[in-house]
């Protein structure tokens, strides 16, 4: 039996529901990032979940497990782009958490412009209140599949959409929502909504900061449900503070003030029943299906930085796209 390591926070909620999934099909071992093993040496899989890593993990030694399976789309500790080069997989969750992300993003976004709830669960009347999105521009940094969750969602509340990515969409993939390519310049000056669905990376850190927030018209609504590091958050409070433009946040590692209005929430967008249910029941089958030579769901892209002259960088930057 193929031995796994989950390394999480104890009081992960998600453990629980692991653990009795992978009974009789993994022998699952759980640590936190204090009290993780010494060596990898000896697990087949290293699944990462809640919390913070004592140190970044990028790399798993030549003995150590060859597959590296997250509970959410990204990790901040978990150089992706290091272990891929080192042969190991890594895989996010983003195939069962897309849809929740959506919600979450769009009711974050009703929340902020006064029309959704502003409590830890903004999305429970997104429907009734759908007309706050009709005729508005809703615009998606990031087309991988929470990006695109997001842009359908947004699409069938009645809003224009645009998104920007370092590369085309897959074919196919802007039907139903029926957005279209943008620059990030272009997107951030045209949308009433702003949604961040990308990872954190060397080129983008930041990618919102002063000078892509004054591209941002007054009264416009930025989102991110991806990466605290993604935004400036000191221009992002001035920015508040002078009333030009709304915020709301499900990410860790805020550093607005607690006075600031922002519409906030911990990263909750994976805490329902549901949501934890279909990610264990993923994660497990996810984990066995790279162990057994297939080939594993959501594998996190790495995408190198384009060229001078690629037009998805006519202006400004962006990270590769979370998938």
């Amino acid at each position: 039996m193929h031995r796994i390591l989950y390394i999480t926070d104890p009081n992960d909620p998600l453990v629980a529901k692991v653990r009795a999934i992978a009974r009789g099909r993994l022998e699952l071992e759980i640590g936190d990032g204090a009290n993780a093993p010494d060596s990898l040496s000896g697990f087949d899989a290293l699944l990462i979940g809640d919390g913070h890593l004592d140190e970044t993990l990028s790399a798993v030694g030549d003995l150590g497990p060859k597959v590296v399976q997250l509970t959410r789309g990204h990790h901040r500790d978990v150089d992706a782009e290091k272990l891929a080069a080192a042969g190991v997989t890594v895989a996010g969750a983003s195939p069962v958490l897309a849809p929740y992300v959506a919600r979450h993003a769009i009711g974050l976004a009703l929340a902020a412009t006064g029309e959704g709830s502003t409590n830890a669960s903004p999305v429970t009347d997104i429907e009734a209140r759908s007309a706050a999105l009709a005729g508005k521009t809703v615009g998606i940094v990031g087309f991988g599949r929470v990006g695109r969750a997001t842009a359908e969602l947004a699409h069938l509340l009645g809003a224009t959409v645009i998104y920007a990515d370092v590369r085309t969409a897959p074919h196919g993939s802007t039907t139903a929502s029926g957005a279209r390519r943008s620059t990030l310049d272009l997107l951030l000056s045209k949308s009433d909504i702003v949604s961040l669905h990308v990872q954190w990376g060397p080129t983008s850190n930041p990618l919102i900061a002063a000078r892509e927030l004054r591209l941002m018209a007054q009264g416009r609504v930025l989102v991110n449900t991806a990466d605290a590091r993604l935004v400036d958050h000191k221009a992002l409070a001035e920015s508040i503070s002078a009333g030009r433009i709304a915020a709301a946040m499900d990410v860790e590692g805020s550093q607005l003030p607690e006075s600031m209005p922002v519409a906030f929430t911990d990263y909750t967008v994976a805490r329902s029943e549901e949501a934890d249910e279909n990610v264990a029941e993923f994660v497990i089958s996810n984990i066995e299906t790279a162990l057994s030579g297939g080939q594993p769901d959501g594998i996190v892209e790495i995408v190198d930085f384009p060229p001078a002259g690629d037009p998805a960088f006519w202006s400004s930057k962006m990270s590769p796209r979370l998938t």
